[in-house]
Order: C-alpha cells, then structure tokens, then sequence
C-alpha cells in the first residue's frame, strides 16, 4: 500500500463536464467558462469538492489499512511474549550486556568445593558424615562467619550422623542445609527433600530449587519456596540476609564473573592447610564441584559450572540489591507507542526516527538499568518494532524502488540493474535470451497488450530456466543465471523452449510468432555489466547466424574465423586421427558386470589440445557437417562392438543420433551399412536419441525409428527428465530403454524428491517395457540405491571414466582379476 499520495488541488488537469444551466458554471479541461452569479473561487470549490472528498476517501483507506496492520503486528507481538518465543533472543542480549557489564565478585560469598581432589583423599561420594563434621570444625576454624551446605542431609550411618549432629549444635544459627523436590522417584509426584530431624533442629533449612530452562540453566531464583509444610528461604536469600514472599523470583546477575568467586578444595580444609582467620566474617557454600558427581549447569555466557556457583552467583546478586525483574510488558508497551507513531506520524523523517530511536533505546536502556539491578526482556518490544518498520519500511519504499529500475513494472520481474547493485561479479555462467521483433509486436499491441504478451513470454521462459530467477533486460531481453555444471544439459532446453516458441502467441485477439535465441557467458570474472552484454552479443550472433544459441568465447582474437578454420580442418582430423572416439563402461547393477559402452567422440587439436565436444559437435549440426562425424564414430563404435561380441554376446555399444539426421533416411542407410561392413548383429548397437528430437522432426523422426527398431537396431531416449517429456511422446517412441540425465544421480543421495522421481521414472520404464539407464553414477551408495530401486544399468565416473577401446578392454576381458563390481 502507499503512505504518500501526491496532492492534488485546484482542480488543474480534469476534465469535467456539468450542465449548462443558470447559476451553473461548465469547466471543460480544467478551464472554467462561468454563467450566472458564480464566482471563479466558487467554480474551484465545485470542481474541487469531488476531488476533496476522493482524496479523504483514500486517506480514510490507507488509515485503515494502517491500523489493521498494526493491531496485527500488535496481537502477533503479545503472543509473542505470552508464549516465550523470544527467550533464547533475550538471553542472548542480555548474555551481551553482561559481557559488557562484566564485574568481580564482592568476595564476601566463598566456595568450598567437595572436587577430584578431594574425592581421591578422602573417598568416593558419599561421604561418612563424620567427614562433613570434620569439615564443618575446619571452615569454623577458618574464620567462616556461616556454613551453607548444598547438599541433602538424609539419615546414613548413625554414628557419622550424630558426629555431624554435634558439629552443627557448637554453632547455633550458623548453619543452613538444603531442602528441595525429589520428581524421579514417584512417577507423577513432587516429594519434599527435608533433612532428617536431628540436623533440622539445629540448623536452618533453605532452598536450592531453581527453574532449569531447556539450555539447562537457571535466570530467576523465588525468595521462598514451599515444600510440604515447611515454608523456607532460598538459600541466596539467606547468604544476603534478605527475604521476600513466597513465589517472588529475583533474576540472577550474571555479569559477576564465576572465576573471581574464592574457591577452596574441601581437601584442604580437612588436612588443615587453610590458615585461621583465611575465611573469617565469610559466608562459606559447600558442594560438589566435579563432573563424576553430575552437578553441572549453564552458566550464561560463562558456560558449564557447578550449581554451587549458580547459588553463589545469587546470592552477590542479592548482597548488592534485592533486582527488580520488569519482564517484559513495559518495554512491549514502549514498543506499542514508538511503531504507533512510526506508523501514523505525518511527518516520515520524523516518524522514521522515532522508530529507529525505539529500536535503539530497547537495545540500550536494558544496559542503563542493569547497573541499577532492574532487568527487563526486550525480545516481544523488538519483535514489534523491527517487523513493523520492516513492513512498513518496503511498502512505503517499494514504488521507490521500482522508479529506480530494480523492477519491471510490466513483467514483475528483477531487471538487470538489480543484478548489477547485487555485485560486480558472480560464480555461475550467465544466460541471455533474445527476442526477435518484440519492439515491433509491441508496437501494434494496445496499452494493456504488453502485459500480456510478457506474461505468457515469461511463462515459456520459466520452463527451461527451471529453478533460475528470470531477470528482465530491454528490448525485449531476459537473462538468468546458472551452473556452469547445467549448461551440458540446459542446451536441450534451448532447442525446446525454441519449439515451444513455434507456437503463436495470442495477444487481443491476434496471433504473433516470437522467435528466441540464446547467449551464453561464462567469464566469471569479469563484471556483470561486460558479461550482460557479452552474453546479449552471442544471442544475438546466433540469431543472425539461424542458431539456436552460442556461447561467447572472447579468449581468442577472431573467434568467427577460428570457427570456419576449425570447420576446413574436421575432414583432415577424422582423417589424421585427431578426432578419435572413447568408450565409457556400463555396468549390469544386478550382477556388477561391464555390459556395454557409450561411444563419445573426441578431438585433441594439434595446437589447441582437447577441443570442447559441444563445441565442434554444434558446429558441425550447424554448418551440415555432422553426417561424417556420426558416420565416423558410428563405424569405429561397430568395428569395437565386433570385437566385444565375441567375448560376450549380449554386449552392445550406444552411439548419440543428431536430431538433424532423424529428418532424412540417410541415418537408416548409415546403421544398414556398417552393421553389414562389421558383421555386427543389430542388437549390439544402441542408436540414442532424445524425446526432444523425436518432438522437433514428428512423424518423419518416428517413421525413421521405428525402421531402425524393424531392423533390430535398439534405441535408448537420452537425457530423460531435461527436455519436454510427456507419457504420449514415451508411448510413441519405439525405444526400449530409457537413459536419465544424470543430474538426478548426482543429488539422489541428498534430495528425497529427486528419489522420488528417480523411482517413479523406473517404474514407469518398465511400465512401457524399457529397462533403465541412470548416468552420473559417481559414488557406490549411489550404485546401491539405484540397484535397490530396480535400475538395470549403471554409467558413471565410479564405474568407469572414458577411456581409448584398448583400455577399454583391459577392463571387460573376462579373466580371474577382473572386479566384479566396475
């Protein structure tokens, strides 16, 4: 919604027409023509009166709007702090300020700590209480103002008990033991943990229970707690000689460094090492302090400490000022006011620095007032104030933003100078598509013609740049970004989105041929705004060159004759062997057996060392050369299945099929005549075609086919799942086996919906009584979950790279070393 309307007044630029009548004035564009007594003031406020109530109207929207959004954001704040969704964000704030705050302890409070030295003088835990009377002489000894044991005095053996006994009766009123909930030992119950008689006459019982968060620490401590009958003080609350009611909390300061409380080791105590008077007018708390004994606790910021810490931490809270915890309701209601005013003040700057003055006060005042021992929780306040103003803040500058140029307000869609304030570089090959005669098609569209026709543009374009973000470029251009890994694949995807592109767009009632063309940049390192037009120039080549796409290569002076120089020499390099063909195994997933190879062609240039596939494969689709070359491997893929049959006569080789040779019979001529040459049975030679092709050339590419399966010449779909397959095309294609794109194998492990295709494809294969083919095998859980899914064959780099037929079949041989599993 918009904030900020342009005022509008005087009535200036309307045209308006009102009845000639007397007393009544005609304006005609904005010019008043007067009749009767009615002044040209007068003429205005007519003409103005719609106007005024149009603009309150619209005012009264927008006020509106704005107070449903902020009694939302109000209501989604208050459940925000009703259920504690902010509390990690709290404790991590206030984790911050007590780092800022950090402080030594008063020294007043000391721990003795029953610890691992202690454990190996005296024994293992539990002690006989006559070492706890002993050790009760020696903190006296010691100078201990008051003793605070941390631990549960229940009866054990009876003569230690009664030593203990008559420690804590030579010290009346200096003595405190804990009491708390036993929850494990009665499923469902709550029972009190009360020391035995003998000790609770002699001695205070205090309190050590304490709320434990999921993190497995404690923020807040009750004054006094109730356990059965007894009513007593927490045992921080007795150290600091302070009291409160029953149920109060108080938050615990943990700005006070753990490492800064005095620590003895009760082991020192009990062999007299500690000198008299070391501990005099002290409060002394004795407990566990070893993590055999389990007692360990989050301190926040300050890690695993024992609980005895946690108490002694308390109680400095308490020594210093009984805190005052606000929670936090008063800086939700600060929040409340400052995105209030945010939102309705009529002055933006002003209203806008209100809002960041409250986002910045939330931050800062929590500091201020924990020097005063007043803490508050801020999450629910910020959650407020920081959605709102993000809310607030795009609605009011997103038309802002598309002035600017980020958005295309026709498409909807990013436009390159988003792209361009994202960075100068990025680490994905850059796509560019090109729209031949699109300012002309426009051009004869009505006003909101355009919109359409950039919808249903839009629409086809999203089909081949799949998960991609489209980017809206001018003139009609549009670019993505993607994987240098996916442009193997993303080329059948050009040659389908142009077929898709065969089809007229219907815009009011007209039909329009829109031709497209592709641009590929991969000079990653260069910035974008050279790689846009980088890519926009190979578009732009391969539609003059009638193309589908290229792929921008500036690295060589004079690409354009490189090409035709790297056309005159492919006869003279099938000829001299520099293009030569490699063989990659297939593997049986059943048995682990090597039943077959794909036949990649290769070039290695005698100056230019190996040669890009794509490259010259293209070139030689484009420029009518491609017959030789498959017409070269087809017969060196024949000669080296010959030789594999008679070790193994189920084995069959597959050779890729060109799409431009399905629209002639000389493929069938091709396959008749090296089958012959060779002697090979058909079924050893795997013609591999993709639906994409079938789909480009129709009925001829079928009948082709189908000649070619009549011969018994098997045929495999290359590349399922990357051009525009449908089950009517799988049905009419005469192939018995289907071969997935790999780029499905390779995240099979990780992703569950390409398992899910992966399964569904294969039961479909099967369905149609083709076996199935998964590339990109690269690992052997890989293999496993194929070969558990029921794919019958396996090709990839973990079953074998591509290789010269020699060593090809150094690997298929049958002989005792061969590897069972490739």
């Amino acid at each position: 919604m918009a904030y900020a309307r342009r005022r509008q007044g005087g009535g200036r630029g309307f045209t308006r027409s009102v009845p000639c009548s007397a007393g009544r004035a005609v304006v005609m564009r904005g010019l008043p023509l007067h009749f009767g007594n009615h002044s040209p003031r007068k003429t205005r406020l007519i003409e103005d009166l719609p106007m005024r109530r149009s603009r309150i109207r619209r005012n009264s929207q927008a006020s509106g709007s704005k107070r449903k959004l902020l009694g939302w954001l109000v209501l989604l704040s208050l459940l925000f702090g009703l259920v504690e969704f902010g509390q990690p964000f709290d404790l991590a704030l206030r984790n911050l300020r007590d780092k800022a705050r950090a402080q030594p302890t008063s020294g007043k409070v000391v721990v003795v700590g029953i610890d691992d030295k202690a454990l190996a003088q005296v024994g293992p835990w539990q002690w006989n209480r006559r070492e706890l009377a002993s050790l009760t002489e020696g903190l006296f000894a010691a100078g201990a103002d008051r003793v605070f044991f941390d631990l549960y005095f229940k009866p054990m053996e009876r003569g230690g008990d009664r030593k203990f006994v008559e420690a804590v009766a030579r010290h009346p009123g200096r003595v405190f033991v804990a009491s708390g909930l036993d929850n494990y030992s009665r499923p469902g119950q709550s029972v009190p943990i009360l020391p035995m008689p003998e000790i609770a006459g002699k001695a205070e019982t205090v309190s050590v229970m304490r709320w434990i968060h999921y993190w497995n620490g404690a923020t807040t401590v009750s004054y006094r707690r109730q356990f059965g009958s007894h009513d007593v003080r927490s045992m921080e609350a007795a150290i600091a000689g302070v009291d409160g009611n029953r149920g109060e909390e108080f938050p615990i300061d943990y700005s006070y460094r753990i490492s800064s409380v005095p620590y003895i080791s009760a082991a020192d105590i009990l062999s007299g090492k500690v000198q008299a008077n070391a501990l005099k007018g002290k409060a002394v708390i004795v407990g566990v302090n070893s993590a055999l004994l389990e007692d360990i606790f989050v301190a926040p910021g300050q890690g695993r400490v024992a609980g005895v810490f946690v108490i002694a931490i308390g109680a400095e809270t308490l020594l210093k000022q009984p805190p005052i915890g606000l929670g936090w309701i008063p800086p939700w209601l600060f929040a409340v006011g400052t995105t209030a005013w945010f939102v309705f003040g009529r002055r933006r700057r002003i209203a806008t620095a209100i809002g960041a003055a409250g986002i910045a006060a939330l931050l800062a005042f929590p500091l201020l007032l924990e020097h005063f021992s007043i803490f508050v929780d801020v999450a629910p306040a910020l959650f407020l104030a920081i959605v709102t103003m993000i809310i607030v803040g795009w609605q009011r500058f997103g038309a802002a933003k598309q002035s600017q140029g980020a958005i295309n307000p026709v498409s909807g869609l990013k436009t390159v100078n988003a792209l361009l304030r994202e960075g100068l570089s990025d680490p994905n090959i850059l796509v560019a598509v090109r729209l031949r005669r699109f300012a002309d098609i426009v051009s004869t569209l009505p006003p909101d013609g355009e919109r359409d026709l950039l919808g249903q543009i839009v629409s086809r374009l999203a089909m081949g740049a799949g998960q991609a973000q489209l980017l809206h470029g001018d003139d009609g251009n549009f670019f993505w970004l993607m994987p240098e890994a996916e442009l193997a694949s993303v080329v059948d995807r050009f040659k389908a989105l142009q077929l898709i592109f065969r089809n007229p767009i219907r815009v009011s009632e007209k039909s329009f041929d829109v031709e497209v063309f592709f641009g590929v940049d991969r000079e990653i390192h260069m910035p974008l705004s050279h790689r846009l037009a980088s890519a926009l120039a190979a578009a732009h080549a391969a539609s003059e060159e009638g193309g589908c796409w290229k792929i921008h290569d500036p690295s060589a002076t004079g690409a354009r004759e490189w090409a035709l120089s790297l056309l005159g020499e492919l006869d003279q390099a099938i000829d001299a062997g520099h293009i030569w063909v490699a063989y990659q195994p297939k593997m049986e997933l059943a048995t682990g057996a090597i039943v077959g190879a794909e036949a990649l062609v290769r070039w290695t240039h005698a100056t230019r060392g190996p040669i890009d596939p794509a490259e010259f494969v293209e070139m030689a689709e484009r420029h009518g050369r491609i017959d030789r070359l498959t017409a070269f491997v087809l017969n060196d893929a024949a000669r080296a299945a010959a030789a594999a049959v008679a070790y193994d006569p189920g084995f069959a080789i597959s050779v890729n099929i060109s799409p431009q040779l399905l629209a002639t019979r000389e493929v069938v001529d091709m396959v008749r005549r090296v089958l012959r040459k060779h002697r090979l049975p058909a079924s050893a030679l795997v013609l591999e075609i993709t639906e994409t092709a079938a789909m480009v050339e129709g009925q001829t590419a079928l009948k082709l086919l189908e000649e070619l399966r009549a011969m018994g010449v098997e045929l495999s779909i290359d590349d399922y799942g990357t051009g525009m397959s449908t089950l009517a095309y799988l049905r009419r294609i005469p192939a018995n086996e289907l071969k997935v794109d790999k780029r499905f194998a390779a995240s099979l492990l990780s992703s569950p919906e390409d398992q899910a295709v992966m399964r569904s494809t294969i039961e479909l294969a099967h369905t149609l009584g083709m076996h199935v083919v998964a590339e990109g095998v690269e690992t052997a859980e890989t293999l496993q979950m194929l070969r558990a899914m029921g794919c019958e064959i396996g090709q990839g780099y973990h079953i074998g790279r591509p290789m010269e037929w020699l060593s090809f079949m150094d690997i298929f041989s049958p002989r005792p070393s061969r590897a069972a599993d490739g």
